[in-house]
């Protein structure tokens, strides 16, 4: 999912994008790799029922090639990252401050977190809830 939401090659563990791409000896000639997410808005129901809603539907891809370029589309219809991020912060996911997605080690780090932060500069736990409610944005 990282790659799909623009994570650079290092922050996911490689070292550039073209690792990422199926490369046995069976499979030397694979030129690229894709990963897509499918998103769709629901009604939450009584217990672990829900209800699509119709045509809410869509998905976001990322394509790496050889060449370690990538490109970017929504619901197939090829799309820049930017288009990519607006359409997610449009849906209520921003990319920006990656607070819709809790990363390996993050948890230990937000459970550590001092209650305020010491300086203007340091982040404790209120002002890293206040970062993913929005209101530093107010200021």
């Amino acid at each position: 999912m990282l790659f799909v939401f623009g994570y650079r090659a290092q922050k996911i563990r490689s070292k550039k994008l073209s690792v990422l791409i199926h490369n046995s000896d069976e499979h030397k000639d694979i030129q690229s790799c894709t990963v897509e997410v499918h998103f769709q808005k629901i009604i939450d129901k009584e217990g672990d029922d829900y209800e699509v809603i119709p045509n809410s539907n869509f998905y976001v891809s990322r394509t790496a090639y050889r060449d370690n370029t990538s490109v970017y589309h929504i619901s197939g219809k090829k799309k820049t990252f930017k288009d990519v991020g607006n359409l997610l912060r449009s849906h209520g996911i921003d990319l920006d401050h990656n607070r819709f997605l809790i990363l390996q080690g993050e948890v230990e780090q937000i459970a550590m977190m001092k209650p305020k932060g010491q300086t203007e500069h340091d982040e404790g736990m209120l002002e890293y809830l206040e970062d993913i409610i929005g209101c530093g944005r107010l200021n």
